[in-house]
């Protein structure tokens, strides 16, 4: 991490490009994060059919005009760039780690070092359906149906009561019989890298399409779908670079001197895995930005209370002449995006240097 920090430093001192786009970016950040407190004179939602499609700068009260439905375009800008961050920030922070966890642990134990008891791997085939439909189904469809937040608690802690029997009572039963103390060897790496030719074969777009077809916009699900299908690209980064940090002669020491395999990924090898993680984090909010505002301009991303650059962007469609509703959100859309890439960039170049 410090030498990360220390090549955040370097690039501010150096690049010019670099600068700006850090600038750009806290810029929006404390904007966004501050949004709530601002004296905006219209909220993004309220309508004035008198004012539609008003010019910018025609009218004191609208400086950035309005849409067909005189919904002021400043609040809706703002309040889009705070919704668009709200999901691309936390979607890509759960990916990358959740990819990080599944690409270390591939790369690191390949497909033959992680053994495994047959009681153990019994347990783990129970144990996944259990945790699917208790920790994951129950509380999405207490989100989808409005249903008392107690239920999602009730199932919630359901999952982990029949989890927590399953290993620490019937786990020690099965231990006793002598066959399933037999121990086998998990490919991890194969398994890993089916599961995301799985993921990666099914166009994100088309998936979303469907399940908005039987559901409807909903932020939860949209959510949920881009960290299922967002994951595997931070995956496949980490697993080809703790291949490569494996074959470090430090690693080969510290396994050699008996060191756990745990402490060996949490200590020695994932420090090496930040930069690269990080540089495609930066690459994934950019990404999700753009994929949330395509989505919400098809109508099938954010519910329609949201305000969203994609919902401003799809205002044009009832007045082609109303040139502000896509210069003004896909110009933001796009200095975010090219901030962001740049950043990314200069990340990647500084470290290739190196």
């Amino acid at each position: 991490m410090r030498a990360f920090i220390s090549d955040i430093a370097y690039l501010l001192r150096t690049k010019w490009s670099f600068r700006l786009a850090i600038v750009y970016l806290a810029l929006l950040t404390g904007l966004v994060l501050l949004l709530p407190l601002l004296p905006l004179p219209f909220s993004p939602n309220e309508l004035n059919l008198q004012h539609a499609f008003q010019k910018p700068f025609t009218n004191p009260t609208y400086i950035l005009g309005t849409d067909q439905l005189g919904r002021d375009v400043l609040s809706n800008l703002l309040w889009g760039a705070r919704n668009g961050l709200f999901i691309a920030v936390p979607v890509m922070l759960l990916s990358a780690v959740l990819g990080t966890a599944v690409g270390a642990v591939a790369g690191y134990f390949g497909n033959s070092k992680w053994k495994l008891t047959y009681a153990q791997v019994l347990l783990i085939l129970v144990t996944i359906p259990i945790v699917c439909y208790y920790l994951i189904h129950l509380p999405m469809q207490v989100v989808l149906y409005s249903l008392p937040g107690k239920v999602a608690g009730m199932a919630i802690v359901a999952g982990l009561a029949l989890s927590a029997i399953l290993w620490l009572i019937i786990k020690p039963l099965l231990n006793n019989l002598m066959r399933l103390r037999q121990t086998i060897a998990i490919p991890v790496d194969g398994i890993a890298l089916r599961l995301i030719e799985l993921l990666t074969s099914i166009p994100r777009l088309i998936l979303l399409i469907s399940v908005a077809a039987f559901a409807g916009p909903s932020l939860w699900l949209l959510s949920v779908i881009l960290i299922c299908t967002f994951w595997t690209g931070t995956a496949r980064l980490a697993r080809a670079e703790m291949l490569r940090i494996v074959q470090l002669p430090y690693i080969e020491a510290a396994i050699s001197t008996g060191m756990k395999h745990r402490r060996v990924i949490l200590k020695e090898a994932l420090p090496n895995l930040l930069t690269p993680v990080i540089v495609a984090f930066v690459f994934g909010v950019a990404s999700l930005l753009a994929v949330e505002s395509t989505l919400s301009f098809l109508g099938i991303g954010l519910p329609a209370t949201h305000a969203s650059w994609g919902r401003t962007i799809s205002s044009i469609r009832l007045n082609l002449s109303a040139w502000w509703l896509v210069a003004l959100p896909g110009g933001f859309l796009a200095l975010t995006v090219l901030a962001l890439q740049t950043c990314s960039y200069h990340l990647i170049r500084l470290s290739q240097q190196k």
